[in-house]
């Protein structure tokens, strides 16, 4: 990860803490981070970051909030196209 990368996850990180903080509700964190362009493989480190879970646990949090739907659906698209190709 480069650092404009790693600073820019640093300040999102640190702006999403007190949400979460404020609210330890899985689904309105991650509709919070949609809300603020946060998405795909920041919003799951900042989540792990923010939270303090394992990797696992971030990519969960973000896969199964409703507000993911699409990036759900694109996981298992990629995934269903991986097992085809065995």
């Amino acid at each position: 990860m480069d650092a404009e990368r790693r600073m820019r996850i640093a300040g999102l990180t640190e702006t999403a803490r007190p949400v979460w903080e404020g609210n330890p509700d899985s689904v309105a964190f991650q509709e919070y981070l949609k809300g603020i362009g946060c998405d795909g493989v920041d919003a799951v480190l900042v989540t792990k970051a923010v939270v303090g879970c394992d990797l696992g646990e971030a990519q969960t949090m973000f896969l199964t909030a409703p507000c993911r739907v699409a990036e759900l659906d694109f996981h298992n698209s990629v995934m269903e196209g991986l097992e085809r190709s065995q």
